[in-house]
């Protein structure tokens, strides 16, 4: 009788340990936690366009004279620009200025040569001047050390030649070309750069609604930006086509446009310009799809251009790339507003 009660309970027993591991079986196991990517660690930001960043940028703003032929189009590396300028030149083809502060570029062309007013772009920043040849007043003009600059001509080294392309149409460099020739050659690699105003996320302008189209044409660069609410953006095309960084695949596309009027007088047969980069004049500010009319002003060419609304405030655009339209009175410009009228 003991043995049969001792046999139960070992059979009870290793029931209830069956039933307890099928239970523990059944028991859904935990959800593994999603993994959430971290919020990047912003320590500064970018004084030229307000993009926030996780590094001190310390840096030499490196101002590349571009070439803006239509057989030098599309251009490379200009997407990884701060600032972009544009300028006329003779001829009605004008010029590109790139400055390059935050990103590298390993691509950067096609490079172009100099003339006095755009060497001025460079000497309001305090930037080093990148470029290829000069006419004979840009000559003189840099040689009396108004500004750092690296010409081709000179130190072909930081340079190279694309084989795919017709010269002159075909010159490159890179960043990290242009900081070796100023390390090599004992220049400064870092400078103070001055902030320039920025507007709260989300905060508009303040201006005028203008349309989606924008219009600003030299003789032989017709420039449409179309704005896209949805991102804040204003898309570059040049002569019909997306205007392409083609090293990076990139259409250009800014969160402001400055418009920036100037006056130019021919010099010579060549039909060489000269524009005063002192004089001070109209200027218009194209941002989040609006548009503010003010002026320019620079005190001396030593000193960087404000531009300035009615009242005087330094002109607040939205974080983002900038491109500074120069024009002189023979590009045509044409903003659309929203009640029929436009801003020329």
């Amino acid at each position: 009788m003991k043995r049969t009660v001792y046999l139960l309970l070992l059979l009870l027993s290793a029931m209830l340990l069956l039933l307890g591991a099928c239970a523990a079986a059944e028991e859904p196991s935990p959800e593994l936690a999603e993994y959430v990517e971290p919020e990047p660690v912003i320590v500064a930001y970018n004084p030229l366009t307000n993009v926030g960043m996780d590094r001190e940028v310390q840096a030499r703003l490196l101002c590349v004279s571009i070439d803006n032929n239509p057989e030098a189009r599309m251009h490379s590396g200009i997407s990884k620009a701060d600032l972009l300028y544009e300028l006329p030149a003779e001829g009605g083809i004008p010029r590109i200025v790139a400055v390059f502060y935050s990103q590298p570029a390993d691509m950067i062309g096609p490079v172009r040569s100099s003339r006095p007013y755009i060497i001025d772009v460079a000497r309001g920043l305090d930037g080093l001047f990148v470029h290829c040849g000069w006419s004979e007043d840009a000559r003189l003009y840099l040689q009396s050390g108004v500004v750092d600059y690296l010409n081709e001509l000179t130190y072909s080294d930081y340079f190279w030649r694309d084989s795919r392309r017709d010269m002159p149409h075909n010159l490159y460099t890179s960043t990290s070309d242009i900081y070796n020739y100023l390390q090599s050659y004992e220049l400064r690699r870092v400078q103070e750069v001055r902030p320039l105003v920025f507007r709260e996320d989300g905060e508009p302008l303040g201006g005028v609604e203008t349309g989606t189209d924008i219009y600003v044409t030299y003789d032989y660069a017709d420039n449409y930006y179309q704005y896209i609410p949805e991102e804040g953006l204003y898309y570059r095309y040049i002569d019909g086509e997306p205007h392409m960084d083609i090293a990076y695949n990139k259409q250009i596309a800014v969160a402001n446009i400055i418009i920036q009027k100037v006056s130019s007088t021919v010099l010579d047969s060549e039909g060489r310009l000269h524009i005063d980069m002192t004089a001070g004049g109209e200027a218009i500010l194209l941002s989040g799809g609006q548009m503010l009319e003010g002026s320019w002003s620079r005190a001396d060419l030593d000193s960087e251009t404000i531009f300035t609304d009615s009242e005087g405030n330094e002109f607040a655009l939205a974080t983002g790339l900038t491109f500074i339209q120069i024009c002189d009175q023979h590009v045509e410009i044409d903003v659309p507003l929203i009640d029929g009228a436009a801003a020329e």
